[in-house]
């Protein structure tokens, strides 16, 4: 990896810059507030604390719903300097009484840009950044690698795993949150590949349960899942003064802690699952590229040898095809030369069904398609298959 680009080192305290684009943060709000004193004195006078510290850590927050809004908004009163917030959900009702950065005029709005407005508002001075898609196509794994923390708020089993493994790739560190009706946990997984995780904790089939990212707009059948701002608030707090610690170099000694709006907190010890697969990060640095997500695929493949196979971790559509006729309609998303009867694709030429098909080798996407239009984060690493089969993966530059 570029020396732009350093690999994190799994022993490390945390070192982020909090810089982006080069620019140093302001480290206070005091330029930002009447008078002399500084929005940050009573702070300082904690034995042990380090403003400078918080200033220069970057942090990304998965999910910014009603326990995401509490660690977002917590973090940037601390002072954290940057934040990363990434959710692809948008603002609903039910939203409004567990969040408080969210009103009744951010109805239908996204939530990461809602968010990041109130936090705006809240701390002038904070650099913040939101990306509005799911975690994979919204922050690259080069951007997890480099964030001093990554502090997750999601609510399904498929995204916490998701972002374990993006995490467990690139040796971030990791704090995972998670609510029930009258409680809820608060997980810690440094880097190092011999702790355990949160996917230590799960069966086989459980780690391998699909269910789907929920939006709070859509219905379920078993009605909707219960919950409340004390819930919300408390663990937003727990997962806030384990972020803090971290961030002040003084890590928690626990893995993962149980929270109960009875009183009832404590420390679970749990051990790491030899037969978990998410203990195996990367070892060799990735390869830095002159291409950014803004790069068409065209650009992007000028940087391989054409036995080189690069691949995006999620696949994107093909353009159809008709496999009797030989007829090549356009973009899968456009309906040149397809009859659609009753959402079923037809061949308009012989009436054969068209199936869709989806692709992760960036050589069969269409060449003037930008990056990003495929799904792919900023700063992402992709996996590269060379000719024998071998494995290496480059890094997208930022811009």
């Amino acid at each position: 990896m570029a020396d732009s680009h350093p690999v994190i080192d799994p022993g490390r305290e945390p070192t982020g810059t909090g810089m982006a684009d080069g620019q140093p943060l302001v480290t206070d709000m005091a330029d930002s507030l009447p008078g002399r004193e500084s929005a940050y004195d009573r702070q300082r006078l904690i034995p042990g604390w380090d403003q400078d510290r918080l200033a220069a850590a970057t942090v990304v927050v998965a999910g910014v719903g009603a326990v995401g809004n509490e660690i977002a908004k917590n973090l940037a009163l601390a002072g954290v300097g940057r934040l990363i917030l990434c959710d692809p959900d948008t603002v609903s009702v039910t939203n409004l009484s567990r969040t408080v950065l969210f009103t009744p005029d951010d109805l239908h709005g996204a939530k990461a840009e809602v968010a990041a407005e109130g936090l705006r508002r809240l701390v002038p001075t904070l650099q913040v950044e939101p990306r509005i898609a799911p975690l994979i196509s919204g922050v690259g794994l080069g951007e997890l690698a480099d964030a001093t923390l990554v502090v997750g708020a999601v609510d399904t089993i498929r995204a916490r795993m998701q972002l374990l493994g993006r995490c467990a790739l690139v040796g971030a560190t990791l704090i995972d949150s998670g609510t029930q009706p009258w409680g809820g946990e608060v997980r810690f997984r440094p880097p190092q590949p011999d702790e355990p995780c949160y996917a230590c904790t799960l069966t086989e089939h459980q780690r391998s349960h699909s269910d789907l990212p929920w939006s709070c707009f859509e219905p379920r059948d078993t009605g909707p899942e219960p919950a409340s701002i004390a819930a919300a608030a408390l663990i937003g707090a727990w997962a806030t003064t384990a972020a803090l610690e971290f961030l002040m170099g003084r890590p928690p000694a626990w893995r993962l802690l149980s929270v109960e709006l009875s009183g009832r907190t404590g420390p679970v010890q749990i051990r790491r699952d030899p037969s978990c697969p998410y203990h195996h990060p990367w070892t060799n640095p990735p390869s830095p590229l002159a291409s950014s997500a803004e790069t068409t695929v065209a650009e992007l493949l000028t940087e391989f040898a054409p036995e080189d196979e690069p691949e995006t971790w999620t696949d994107f559509p093909l353009p159809l095809f008709c496999r009797v006729c030989g007829l090549y309609p356009q973009l899968a998303d456009r309906h040149d030369g397809v009859t659609d009867r009753d959402h079923v694709r037809l061949c308009a030429r012989c009436g054969a069904l068209l199936r869709s098909v989806t692709s992760v080798r960036l050589r069969d996407a269409a060449p003037d398609l930008r990056l990003r239009e495929l799904g792919v984060a900023p700063e992402e690493i992709l996996p590269v298959r060379g000719a024998q089969g071998e494995r290496r993966c480059v890094r997208l530059s930022r811009d």
